[in-house]
């Protein structure tokens, strides 16, 4: 296992490599002038000082090496353009908890809510339960979470004024963007843990067990639940890591001040820096999350560690 978990992390640092390169080249390449908003009308010395403070007086692949060797020295994603005196590292521990307290909630319904219903439409295959879970599942998967976003507001805000349309730190703003977040991850953890269910059921060995006189209880809970999670471990893994790049629309829509207004923020402003900055976290977050996956299926799936081990 520790050979293994070695080799993905020499993978891992590979591919962050690769995507940090791709995006400060993307990035740099793409049109519009990036300081064109802050010098405004300085004279030629002021935007001069501002041109030589961001690296942009240089070539491209000198400022690239610049970026490189400051982010694996020191671990500086780059200082905002737009944001005077803060960088993106001065972002991200600002508001990496905001996004991360709504993201986690958001999964943890989903995983909960879209494991349990799936397993009920398993188990009760071809009737009518299964058939009304299995239209709200595609119904959930095809609209989009904004719109489901819009719903929320506007009937739970705006007509019924059960909750605030928006703001931020209290436990009643949590509501609706939770929501609107969970709704599409829900269907598509139910539509996963439903197909995998009815794989596992059709094994031999919960025939044997059934055979052996277990209940059905202790069937599912003991044999078929465990097995039939294995799908879920692979959602939730890139699923925690995309809580901050999967929020973009929702923290807009619900002006919540988290690391997804700032990304469509930096974009719209073109800040170079924090563009990338934040990408490259983003990617970070990812690549562990996968690497993180991969453990947990040793634990989940004791047949997945004999594999590995036999290699």
């Amino acid at each position: 296992m520790l050979k293994f978990i070695g080799k993905r992390l020499a993978f891992a640092v590979l591919t962050l490599f690769l995507i940090a390169t791709a995006t400060f080249f993307l990035v740099a390449g793409a049109p519009g002038d990036p300081i064109a908003a802050k010098v405004g009308q300085m004279p030629e010395q002021a935007q001069a000082i501002i041109n030589a403070k961001y690296g942009f007086d240089r070539p491209v692949v000198e400022r690239y090496f610049m970026y490189m060797k400051n982010l694996i020295t020191t671990g500086d994603f780059g200082e905002s353009i737009i944001y005077t005196g803060k960088s993106a590292n001065d972002i991200i521990r600002d508001n990496t908890l905001i996004s991360a307290k709504i993201g986690l909630i958001a999964i943890a319904l989903q995983a909960t809510i879209g494991v349990l219903l799936g397993l009920i439409a398993a188990l009760n295959r071809g009737k009518p339960v299964d058939h009304i879970i299995r239209v709200l599942v595609v119904l959930a998967i095809c609209v989009p979470s904004f719109v489901f976003a819009a719903l929320l507001q506007y009937f739970l805000a705006f007509k019924w004024k059960l909750v605030p349309v928006f703001g931020w730190g209290e436990l009643r703003h949590y509501i609706l963007p939770v929501a609107a977040y969970a709704i599409g991850g829900i269907a598509s953890y139910c539509k996963y843990m439903r197909n995998s269910t009815l794989s596992v059921i059709s094994e031999d060995y919960i025939v044997t067990a059934k055979a052996k006189g277990c209940t059905k209880k202790r069937v599912v809970r003991k044999h078929i639940l465990r097995n039939s999670m294995i799908p879920i471990v692979t959602m939730i893994g890139p699923a925690v890591a995309g809580i901050f790049a999967g929020s973009f629309i929702i923290e807009k829509m619900f002006a919540i001040p988290g690391l997804g207004s700032y990304y469509v923020k930096a974009v719209s402003d073109n800040d170079y820096t924090m563009v990338i900055g934040l990408t490259i976290f983003f990617a970070i977050l990812y690549v562990l999350a996968l690497i993180i996956v991969d453990i947990l299926y040793g634990i989940v799936d004791p047949r997945i560690r004999v594999a590995k081990g036999k290699k």
